[in-house]
């Protein structure tokens, strides 16, 4: 992501440090700041041991396994391999699940290789024989209901959080659905793709895309965040309980490691643990910095330099 790198270097500059370009290529270089030398990349990954691997945050499935054996609330998970794949296996694995699912490649990232609302056995065994051998590994996992946020945890604390609003379209009194979504998507980085999947979200919400909203009524045209289409981000920081701030830093340390990126969904992020559903989505070893700083709704936080008084400090 090449936000991230112009982030830190504006952070960086901000707090007084400078910067020396390594391997530009790669994205490398070198941050002085507060009497250190640090070398860094396009993200960073800052572990709790040396000898922790990538893989526990790269991989999903390791990481289900993880939180599962650890007792932390996370949807029922089926893996698959590809050098070990079953047909027969791949079945029963998929019917203990409830529907609908998602199926995801194991390793992907950026929303790339995710099959979600898969209703039935059949259409999962049909995406799974399809897309498996282009994976190493995938997972279905039960799909959970309730926002979608993001939440940074660095050592022992949450330093950024923000709630993930998808893509929508806001009704003007006169406009179809249709037309609404085809002009706010002239400004997006991607657009989206008018299908059954489309149909099926709108029509969960009693409209379809020739359907006419009053003014400033709302209709989701996504299920998750997708910034590329229009989705909003909201910091939430503020307001973040401390059961599920003790949830997810717990998380970081099953996963050995002091910066993480975690996706959550509940139904309000400001609520006990205890008084909703509450699953963790993901956990990225790398997480995305540069969706801290001006988001869409609520104020900039400044994670970079959390981050780098605490390498700074730990070096």
């Amino acid at each position: 992501m090449k936000k991230n790198p112009l982030i830190i270097k504006n952070a960086i500059l901000n707090m007084g440090g400078s910067i020396e370009e390594f391997v530009p290529e790669r994205g490398c270089f070198y941050i002085n700041i507060l009497g250190k030398r640090i070398l860094l990349e396009r993200k960073i990954s800052i572990t709790r041991q040396s000898f922790v691997s990538g893989q526990l945050t790269r991989c999903k499935d390791i990481t289900h396994k993880l939180l599962y054996s650890n007792d932390l609330p996370t949807p029922k998970t089926e893996c698959f391999y590809n050098k070990s794949y079953n047909k027969k296996q791949a079945m029963r694995q998929i019917s203990l699940l409830n529907f609908p699912v998602i199926l995801k490649d194991a390793r992907g990232s950026n929303s790339k290789g995710i099959f979600p609302f898969i209703g039935n056995i059949e259409d999962a065994m049909k995406v799974l024989e399809e897309e498996l051998p282009h994976y190493r590994s995938m997972i279905a996992q039960e799909m959970v209901t309730g926002k979608e946020y993001r939440i940074l945890v660095l050592d022992d604390k949450v330093i950024g959080a923000l709630e993930m609003i998808p893509p929508y379209a806001l009704g003007d009194g006169f406009s179809t659905i249709s037309k609404i979504i085809q002009e706010r998507q002239n400004t997006t980085e991607q657009r989206t793709k008018f299908d059954e999947k489309l149909e099926q979200i709108l029509k969960e919400q009693n409209v379809t895309l020739e359907s006419i909203m009053s003014k400033n009524e709302i209709a989701y045209i996504k299920k998750s965040s997708c910034l590329a289409e229009g989705g909003e981000t909201m910091d939430v920081t503020d307001v973040v309980h401390g059961s599920i701030e003790e949830i997810c830093v717990k998380a970081s340390r099953v996963v050995g490691k002091h910066l993480v990126g975690i996706d959550v969904m509940c139904t309000d992020i400001s609520q006990d643990i205890s008084s909703q559903d509450f699953n963790i989505i993901e956990i990225n070893g790398k997480p995305d910095l540069y969706i801290h700083y001006n988001p869409t709704h609520g104020k900039t936080r400044n994670v970079v330099e959390d981050i780098v008084k605490f390498m700074v400090k730990v070096a």
